[in-house]
This record gives structure tokens, sequence and C-alpha cells, in this order.
């Protein structure tokens, strides 16, 4: 957040207490999302689903925000993959995609919450400064430091876009930080109904707390965070589960080929408390 009227170095000392009182701090973004007031809207050059950027100001703390209110449903639809049936572009996928890191301890989804804006429902995400796309990072062939991390990062990435079936998973779908953290953004044309993974040829190693969490999501787990406040049916409720099932077969048949040190890897992000590094 930017200071308002507030110093920075009160700012700082607040969140600091905060983390030092383990409240987390994705707890105190969601709130802010949720109730800060909303400024001057501008328009974010990319996406086709027209999403807004906006500052918002709580008590003399501001930050931005990125409001998505696509809600598009069409028999068929034509992309680059081909025709979708049953396509549907939906702001509250997004909210689902972040409730689900949570629940998977993993931290490389930023804030994402519901809430309306001008009478018409919306994802508020967390803005994220200073970061950069990956398109950008590809156009500029900018190389990251340590490649290896760098990798790490990108197999939890396409572990999460199989497990959420994401159709629109490209290069301006996850940001870069300074600290060449990937952050991944935008699932509104994720979490579709097929059992079936969209490319299994994606899945190559797993972070072992990744799998460990993949393992252990339950239903009723799932229906409180993602199907009661409707982010999702239950038929996309039933298609996440049996790709979290195909996932894990998946893994457990490459270890059982080549041995836990070839699949298996430890990733700082996996359990790291949410929202660190932004």
């Amino acid at each position: 957040m930017r200071p308002g009227r507030l110093t920075l170095a009160s700012l700082l000392l607040a969140f600091a207490a905060s983390i030092a009182a383990q409240t987390g701090t994705c707890a105190e973004m969601e709130q802010f999302l949720r109730t800060a007031r909303v400024g001057a809207q501008r328009n974010i050059p990319r996406g086709v689903t027209l999403p807004k950027r906006a500052t918002l100001e709580n008590g003399g703390l501001q930050h931005d925000a990125a409001i998505q209110t696509v809600d598009v449903t069409k028999q068929s639809f034509q992309t680059h993959r081909g025709t979708e049936l049953n396509f549907r572009d939906y702001w509250g996928y997004n909210v689902a995609g972040y409730e689900l890191a949570k629940l998977l301890d993993l931290n490389m989804v930023a804030p994402y919450v519901a809430r309306s804006i001008g009478g018409t429902a919306a994802s508020f995400s967390w803005w994220i400064d200073d970061a950069m796309l990956e398109g950008e990072r590809v156009q500029k062939n900018l190389q990251p430091p340590d490649p290896e991390a760098w990798n790490r990062q990108m197999y939890a990435v396409r572990v999460f876009n199989q497990l959420i079936y994401n159709t629109d998973d490209n290069l301006s779908n996850f940001l870069i930080t300074k600290g060449w953290q990937i952050w991944m953004i935008d699932f509104s044309r994720a979490f579709r109904i097929p059992k079936t993974l969209l490319n299994a040829k994606n899945l190559t190693q797993c972070d072992r707390k990744l799998l460990g969490r993949l393992r252990t999501l339950d239903r009723p787990a799932l229906e409180q965070k993602l199907v009661k406040p409707r982010y999702l049916n239950r038929p996309e409720l039933d298609g996440l589960l049996a790709r979290r099932d195909k996932i894990v077969e998946f893994f457990d048949r490459e270890i059982a080929a080549k041995g836990e040190a070839a699949v298996l890897y430890d990733l700082p992000r996996s359990g790291q408390p949410c929202g660190v590094g932004l």
C-alpha cells in the first residue's frame, strides 16, 4: 500500500506487528479489497474482458486493484484451441483460483475477493506493483538469475493450470516481480467440466508439499470455499476433483518409475504464508 496520511515508517511498523502476531497478510489485503473506497477507474490496456484498474483508499491507505466484471456464457465459442462448447468467461473463477491456491498452501496467487461495483458483481484483485508480464520477459529476452528456481516455480504453475483446466493459459496471465517471483493472474476461462487433463505433457515435476496438499483436498472443504459462494457449480467441482486424481496418479507413476528425487522438489513458496512477496 502507498502511504496517504500515515507515514511509510508507521505503515511498515503496522505490517511488521501484524505479521509478528500471525494475523496473515492475505487476510488484511482481502479486507482492504472488500471495504476500501473505490476511486477513479481506468482501462487496463490488455485482456479481452475489459478489466479496469482503480485506486482504493481506506483510512489513509491506498493501493490499486484490478476489477473484472465479465460474465459471458455461450453454447459454443471459437478460441485459438478450436471450438469450445458450453463456454463461460466468468469473474467468479478468479476468486475460485485464489481460494483454491490458499487451500493448497501455494503462495503464487495474489488476493482476489468478490465485490460489487456500480451494482455489478465483480472480482477485485490486489494490484502487483513493479512487475512485468511473462510476454514482456520473453520479448526482451530476459533470463532469470537462478534458472533452477525459475523452473521449479514454472512446474508449480503448470500443475495448477492443469488442475483448474485453464483454457487461457498464456504469456499475459502471470506476472514476474523484481525478485523473480511468479504470480498467476486471471482465471476467468478456467474451471471447465472435463475430467481429463487439458495438456498432460505439461506435467514434469511437482513440489513435494503441493503434491501432499493435492492428496488431501476434499469435497467438503471445496464445497464450502468454492461452491457455496457460487464461484463454481457442482459439475465444475466434479471436474476439478477428477483432474486432481489424474495429477496425483501421474506423479505417483513417475515416482515409481524414476524415483522420488527425480520427480519431487521443495519450493519455498509452497507452504509459505499467504501474501509474502507482495
